[in-house]
C-alpha cells in the first residue's frame, strides 16, 4: 500500500518537478529549446474529462487560475480566480489569439496568429518555457494533456503538438481558414477516450469534425449559407449540443435597412448525429436585444444557461435555453473577444481586447464584481483609438441600435468574402483593407480619394450620425480631414493595417516562373509594383452597365485593386464574379488569357500571385 501511494504521488508530481528544472523565469531571460527538456511522462489520468473550448480567456481546470490573451501586447496575464488579483502578464509571441490549460492546470498553450508558434507557459513559476513553431496564422489551440491541438488559419490543416517534445509532428487537412476548436472526450456521447475535435470554419460556417485517433476529417457539417465570423464554439457539459455564435450577413437583400444588413445569431448542432438543429438556432435580436458580432460563447455547467459576448456592441446576454429568453444583457469593456465561467458556474470571466482589461461577474445575480487590468495596450493613443471606433457598434454615432460596425464586414481589416447586392453603387464584393492608405482612391469606383471619406461609409451604410457635426462634403470635394479628431484616429488606424505575409512563397522556381510570366504578359502596366496597382480605374469587361449606378459616373471603370495578399482575398472583381485565381484568367476581357497560355504557364502565374507580397 505504501508502495502504491509513493508510485501514485510520483505520477502526480513528476511533471511539476521537470518544469520547475527547466522553467526560464521572468519574459526577459532566455527560452529553453526543446532538445534540453526532458520528455514529460503524462498520466491517463490527466486527458481530459469534458468538453474544452478554444477561448481568449479560460478558467484552469482546479478552478484556481484564469488566463487571458492580450493581442496588441503579445502576451497573456494570469489571474488568481479566487482572490481576484493580477498575477503576472507574461510576453508570448506576436498577436496571441487563444489559449488552453492542460488538463492539470500546470501548463498554458497560446496560439500567436502573429509569430506562427505556439507559446508554452509553466504555472509553477508563470514562466514562458518554450515556443513551438506551427503553419501560418495560428488561432484555436486546445489540448487533452499529451498533444496540442491548433488550427492553422492560412493553410487550412490542423497541427497536431506532441508536448512533452514540444514539436509539431503531424498535420490534418481541413475545409478552409479554420478557427476555433472544442475537444470531446470519453464522457460525451459513449466515444472513445481520444474523442473528437470540432473545427469552426471562419468566413463559411462549416463546422468539421476530427476523429484524433485516426487524424481524420469524419464529417462536415453547415450552420446555414452565409453565416460569418465564426471562431467559437461551446460544447454542453452533457457533449449533447455545440453553440455558435456567428454572424449573418443579408448580402443578397437590394433593399437594406440598418436591422437588416448584418444578423446576430448563435447555431446550434445536435453532436449525436451532427446536423444542425434549425429549429433551435437563437436570434440574439429577438431572444434578447440587437447586438453586433457575437463572437465567444460559453455553457453553464448545468446546461441551462449560455453566455455570448458580443465583440461589436460590447456586450453580453444571458439566455435562458430552456425558455429561448434573454435573462440579462450586461455591458463589458471594449470588443470582448473571450468569455469563461468557473467550472462550479459562479463566476464569469471576459476578456475585453481593446482595454485590456477583465470584466468579471457574478452569474448567478449577473452583476459586476469587478473589473481588473490585464495590460497596457502599446498602441499610439491615436491608432488605438481609431480601433475601437472601427472595432465598435456601442454609439449611435456608429450604427443605429447596436447593429452594424465596421469591422463586422472589415473584421480585423480583412473582409467577409461577400458581394453585397443592395449598395447604392451596385453589386459590391467586400474589399480587405490591406495597406488600404498606400493605394488610395478607396472603393472599388474610386471615389473616396481620403480615409477620412468613411464618415460616408457610417452614415450611409452603418446607419449612424456620423462622427462629423453637422454636413459632410461631396466624397471627391473638400476634405473631410480635420473635421473630426475622432475620424482622424479611425483613419490613422485604417492606414496601420497591415498586408499579410503570404504562406505560399516556398516553390521559388515556381514563382519565379510566374513572374517573367506576369511581366511578360504586361500585367505590371496597372499592377505596378510594389503595391501591385496603379491606382487608376479602368473598364476590364466585367461590369454590367445597367446595374452600375455611381453617383460620380463611374460607369464600368473599377479602381484597380492592389495584389498584395492576394492569396486571402476570394472572391475577385468588384461583383466576386470569379471565385478563385484560376477562374480570374477566364473572366471579363483584360484578364481572359487562360486560352492563350499553357497550364503550366497558368500554374506559375498563380503561384507568383499567391505568394505576393514576396520577403526577398
Amino acid at each position: 500500500m505504501a508502495g502504491e501511494i509513493v508510485y501514485r504521488l510520483l505520477i502526480v508530481l513528476m511533471p511539476a518537478l521537470v518544469w520547475a528544472l527547466v522553467a526560464c523565469g521572468s519574459r526577459d531571460t532566455p527560452l529553453v529549446t526543446p532538445s534540453t527538456l526532458t520528455p514529460m511522462p503524462v498520466p491517463t489520468a490527466q486527458l481530459a474529462s469534458g468538453p474544452v473550448s478554444s477561448s481568449a480567456v479560460v478558467v484552469s481546470p482546479d478552478g484556481a487560475l484564469v488566463a487571458a490573451v492580450n493581442p496588441d501586447s503579445d502576451s497573456i496575464t494570469l489571474v488568481d480566480a479566487l482572490g481576484l488579483r493580477l498575477i503576472k502578464e507574461i510576453a508570448v509571441g506576436d498577436e496571441p489569439r487563444t489559449l488552453a490549460f492542460t488538463p492539470d492546470s500546470r501548463l498554458v498553450l497560446v496560439a500567436n496568429r502573429g509569430s506562427a508558434n505556439v507559446s508554452v507557459v509553466a504555472v509553477e513559476d508563470f514562466s514562458r518555457v518554450a515556443n513551438i513553431p506551427v503553419g501560418p496564422m495560428p488561432y484555436g489551440v486546445v489540448t487533452d494533456g499529451r498533444r496540442a491541438f491548433v488550427t492553422e488559419f492560412a493553410l487550412g490543416n490542423i497541427g497536431i503538438i506532441d508536448i512533452a517534445r514540444q514539436t509539431l509532428v503531424e498535420r490534418v487537412k481541413v475545409a478552409p481558414f479554420p478557427a476555433g476548436l472544442a475537444f470531446e472526450t470519453e464522457s460525451q456521447n459513449g466515444r472513445s477516450r481520444e474523442g473528437r475535435l470540432l473545427v469552426t470554419h471562419f468566413f463559411s460556417g462549416q463546422v468539421s469534425a476530427v476523429d484524433v485517433r485516426t487524424l481524420t476529417v469524419t464529417a462536415v457539417t453547415s450552420t446555414g449559407e452565409g453565416t460569418n465570423l465564426s471562431q467559437s464554439i461551446a460544447v454542453s457539459s452533457d457533449g449533447m449540443k455545440a453553440y455558435l455564435p456567428q454572424t449573418h450577413p443579408n448580402a443578397t437583400n437590394t433593399d437594406l435597412s440598418f436591422d437588416t444588413t448584418v444578423l446576430p445569431v448563435v447555431n446550434v448542432l445536435d453532436l449525436s448525429e451532427y446536423i444542425l438543429l434549425s429549429g433551435q438556432g437563437i436570434t440574439i435580436d429577438t431572444v434578447d436585444q440587437p447586438a453586433s458580432i457575437p463572437f465567444a460563447a460559453v455553457v453553464s455547467p448545468d446546461g441551462g444557461r449560455l453566455y455570448v459576448v458580443h465583440a461589436g456592441s460590447d456586450n453580453l446576454s444571458v439566455i435562458d435555453l430552456s425558455a429561448n429568453l434573454g435573462l440579462a444583457n450586461i455591458s463589458v469593456g471594449a470588443n470582448p473577444r473571450g468569455i469563461a465561467i468557473t467550472p462550479d458556474g459562479s463566476t464569469l470571466f471576459v476578456n475585453n481586447t481593446l482595454d485590456g482589461t477583465m470584466s468579471i461577474i457574478d452569474a448567478g445575480t449577473f452583476t459586476y464584481i469587478e473589473t481588473i487590468d490585464l495590460t497596457m495596450i502599446p498602441l499610439a493613443a491615436d491608432v488605438l483609438l481609431g480601433k475601437r471606433i472601427f472595432n465598435s457598434a456601442s454609439s449611435p454615432v456608429l450604427t443605429t441600435d447596436r447593429w452594424i460596425s465596421c469591422a463586422a464586414c472589415h473584421f480585423d481589416g480583412g473582409m467577409d468574402t461577400r458581394t453585397w447586392e443592395g449598395f447604392a453603387d451596385g453589386p459590391r464584393n467586400t474589399p480587405a483593407l490591406f495597406g488600404v492608405g498606400q493605394t488610395l482612391p478607396v472603393h472599388w469606383s474610386g471615389d473616396f480619394d481620403e480615409l477620412q471619406d468613411v464618415e460616408l461609409t457610417i452614415r450611409t451604410i452603418q446607419f449612424g450620425t456620423g462622427l462629423i457635426p453637422g454636413d459632410v462634403h461631396d466624397s471627391l470635394g473638400a476634405a473631410h480631414a480635420g473635421s473630426s479628431s475622432d475620424l482622424d484616429a479611425l483613419a490613422a488606424y485604417l492606414d496601420s493595417i497591415e498586408v499579410p505575409q503570404s504562406p505560399f512563397g516556398n516553390d521559388r522556381e515556381r514563382i519565379n516562373a510566374g513572374e517573367e510570366k506576369f511581366t511578360a504578359l504586361g500585367c505590371q502596366v496597372c499592377h505596378t509594383p510594389p503595391l501591385f496597382s496603379d491606382l487608376q480605374l479602368h473598364d476590364v469587361g466585367t461590369g454590367d452597365s445597367a446595374k452600375e449606378k455611381n453617383s460620380h459616373g463611374r460607369g464600368t471603370n473599377f479602381d484597380t485593386p492592389s495584389l498584395r495578399g492576394v492569396w486571402f482575398t476570394a472572391p475577385y472583381f468588384h461583383d466576386g464574379s470569379a471565385a478563385t485565381l484560376r477562374e480570374v484568367f477566364s473572366t471579363g476581357t483584360t484578364h481572359n488569357i487562360s486560352a492563350d497560355i499553357s497550364e503550366q504557364e497558368l500554374q506559375a502565374l498563380i503561384a507568383y500571385l499567391r505568394a505576393l507580397p514576396i520577403n526577398r
